[in-house]
């Protein structure tokens, strides 16, 4: 009797879904911008700065990104991990006023324009923000030009990756144009499962 019934928790065990390993760290930004690095900021110190839009709970959780007027932001993050591919999942807001240039000269050579000067030149369409995956095993890089939806709620991009080198430094940036207004990070994860991705098709680059 002791037998069937641990046979039957062991079942009702194996139809627990698995979760993938987050090959990020702090990838919900509970410890604020711990092990990322660029130009986002905790609530805390948003508030002190803007305080009467920083009141709204739209900004109580994940990290803030005040788009520039001239210049791209951007929040990255180094990480390793025996990944050769994946899923890349981020979940981010905007602000109601948020709106990126439609200057086509803002998105040219876009490595030069976030500091990535050691790779090949390309560009993106006007009214799109990118994430770029280094790979410096294999020394290339994959970008992937994200159209934001219109409006405030949260959304959900997914990437598909492929072709990392396993146990090699990788970087994964997360770059905005030139614009107004915010964009709020709530979360962001590298996983080793999972299929599907709701991003454009990735442009792999090689550095120069």
């Amino acid at each position: 009797m002791h037998r069937f019934a641990l046979l039957g928790l062991l079942a009702g065990l194996s139809l627990l879904p698995l979760h993938a390993t987050n090959f990020l760290l702090n990838g919900d930004f509970m410890d604020g911008v711990g092990h990322w690095y660029g130009d986002a900021r905790i609530p805390q110190d948003f508030a002190r700065d803007n305080s009467q839009q920083a009141a709204a709970p739209f900004y109580s959780k994940g990290v803030i990104i005040p788009l520039k007027d001239m210049n791209w932001s951007k929040l990255s993050q180094d990480f390793q991990g025996d990944i050769e591919g994946g899923i890349i999942t981020i979940t981010y807001k905007l602000s109601p006023n948020f709106a990126l240039s439609d200057n086509p000269d803002n998105y040219k050579n876009v490595p030069h324009q976030i500091d990535y000067n050691a790779w090949k030149p390309f560009k993106i369409k006007p009214g799109k923000w990118m994430l770029f995956i280094s790979d410096f095993g294999s020394a290339r890089g994959t970008y992937y030009p994200i159209k934001p939806k219109a409006g405030s709620a949260p959304q959900t991009i997914r990437c598909k990756i492929k072709n990392l080198t396993p146990h090699e430094d990788k970087t994964l940036t997360m770059a905005f144009p030139p614009g107004v207004g915010n964009v709020v990070i709530l979360q962001v994860s590298v996983e080793g499962k999972g299929s599907g991705s709701t991003a454009d098709d990735p442009d792999a680059i090689p550095q120069l």
